[in-house]
């Protein structure tokens, strides 16, 4: 069965389609094609492919599949014909990929991160979880360690720096 999905990374979507027969799955995206065989235990699923073996949290909600792979969180979303603009969904927002606890808040409110710096762990059946940073800007930590956070829960905002006001170049 192949299905249209819709992608959101950083609040930009990305259209593709999947395709999942008997523990096997075919993402298309932007042209690319990607094959992999899919074993799934419990909320992590395990994907063989010709680059390697990869292992993703996963969780199913009203909004979609959430996936949680190397510290990025995604949300796989049914293509609806009539889809509304996600505008209000903010770009730079850092979510839990899992219901856990925070184990340990590495990034300092106010300050400035790079992409893929470490934000925060968060601990969930006895694993340990490195969310790290989607975007660079000035970012609003929303968690502290020991906190309890339910999957999707909002744990940190990146405000993107602002482009300059003269386009960055000179004439």
């Amino acid at each position: 069965m192949s299905r249209p999905v819709a992608l959101r990374h950083a609040g930009k979507p990305i259209a593709g389609a999947l395709s999942l027969r008997a523990g096997a799955a075919v993402l298309e995206l932007d042209g690319t094609r990607t094959e992999a065989q899919v074993k799934r235990e419990g909320p992590w699923i395990e994907m063989r492919s010709g680059q390697g073996i990869v292992r993703a949290a996963t969780a199913r909600n009203a909004r979609g599949i959430w996936v949680a792979l190397e510290g990025r969180v995604y949300l796989f979303e049914v293509e609806h014909r009539h889809a509304s603009s996600h505008a209000e969904e903010a770009t730079g927002e850092v979510r839990a990929p899992m219901t856990g606890r925070v184990a340990a808040v590495e990034a300092v409110n106010g300050a400035r991160v790079r992409e893929d710096d470490l934000l925060l762990t968060i601990e969930a059946m006895k694993m340990e979880f490195k969310v790290t940073a989607p975007a660079g800007g000035a970012v609003e930590m929303l968690c502290a360690a020991g906190d309890k956070v339910e999957l999707g829960q909002l744990l940190a905002r990146i405000a993107a720096d602002a482009p300059a006001a003269d386009g960055g170049g000179a004439p």
